[in-house]
C-alpha cells in the first residue's frame, strides 16, 4: 500500500486530507466523527476572543442561485465564526489531541487587529497542544465592519504586522489564510511572507449578496426582517477565480 503519511510545515498526520475551518469541525463531536471516518487532519472552525458572545442568525443561514435546469450555480454563506464559547472550545481541542495524537489540528483564529488581542490568544491555544494556526484573513462575511477576516486581508501592511506578531509569541506554525476579494492576490501572500509566516492557504469565498427580500429590503437569506452580506462559492466561482 503507498506511503500517504503528510508532513505539512511540520505537522504530521496519517495522510494529507484534511477539513476546512467550517461547521463540520466547530466541536469535539464533529471532528471526532471526522478521525472516525479516516480524515488525517482538521482546521477547528474559527476561534475568537473571550467577551461578548459572538451570535450566529438562528435561523437559514445560506443562500443560493439556482441554474434553469435546477443546479446549483452559486451559495452564499452568512455564517459568522464560532459562537461557542472559547473556554468550551479549548478544553475540546486539548481532549481531542490528547485521543488522537496522530491527527493535525490546526486552530483557525480571527480576533481584532491589535498586538494586545493575538498576545492574549496564543498562549491558551498552544496549551491546548494544537499542532498549527490558522490566520483567517479570508472570510468576508459578519466580521469584517470589526476590522477582522477579509478587511485584514486586503491590507498587506497588516498582513505583514499580525504574522510578525504571531510568529514572536508562539512555537506553532503559523498559516495565513488569504481571500480572495483583492486585485492580486500575490500582494498579501508576499506580505504573509514578510512576516515570516510558514505557509499560506486559501479561501473561495467572494463578498456578496445572492438576493434582495423586496418586502423587507434586506438581503437574502433574511432572518426576523434582517439580512446580511455573506461569502460567495459554488461552480459560479470558477470562471471569476480563473479571470483574476
Amino acid at each position: 500500500m503507498a506511503d500517504i503519511r503528510n508532513n505539512f510545515v511540520g505537522i504530521k498526520s496519517p495522510n494529507p486530507f484534511w477539513l476546512a475551518s467550517a461547521p463540520p469541525t466547530d466541536k469535539a463531536y464533529n471532528v471526532i466523527r471526522a478521525f472516525r471516518a479516516g480524515w488525517g487532519g482538521v482546521v477547528w472552525k474559527t476561534l475568537g476572543e473571550e467577551g461578548p458572545p459572538v451570535v450566529n442568525v438562528n435561523g437559514p443561514r445560506y443562500g443560493a442561485i439556482w441554474g434553469a435546469d435546477r443546479r446549483l450555480l452559486g451559495l452564499n454563506n452568512i455564517e459568522l465564526i464560532t459562537d461557542r464559547d472559547l473556554q468550551v472550545n479549548l478544553r475540546e481541542i486539548k481532549q481531542v489531541k490528547m485521543d488522537w495524537p496522530d491527527r493535525a489540528i490546526v486552530v483557525s483564529l480571527m480576533v481584532p487587529c491589535e498586538e494586545h488581542a493575538w498576545k492574549a490568544i496564543l498562549p491558551v491555544v498552544e496549551e491546548t497542544g494544537a499542532d498549527g494556526i490558522e490566520l483567517n484573513f479570508g472570510c468576508p462575511h459578519g466580521m469584517s465592519e470589526r476590522g477582522m477576516g477579509s478587511a485584514v486581508g486586503q491590507v498587506p501592511e497588516y498582513i505583514e504586522m499580525v504574522v510578525r506578531w504571531c510568529k514572536a509569541n508562539t512555537r506553532m506554525p503559523v498559516i495565513t489564510k488569504l481571500t480572495p476579494n483583492i486585485t492580486d492576490v500575490r500582494k498579501p501572500a508576499r506580505a504573509a511572507l514578510a512576516g515570516g509566516t510558514d505557509a499560506v492557504s486559501l479561501i473561495n469565498t467572494i463578498n456578496s449578496i445572492t438576493g434582495v427580500n423586496l418586502d423587507s429590503f434586506a438581503p437574502e437569506p433574511t432572518i426576523d426582517g434582517k439580512g446580511s452580506h455573506g461569502g460567495y462559492c459554488g461552480p459560479a466561482v470558477k470562471p471569476i477565480a480563473m479571470n483574476m
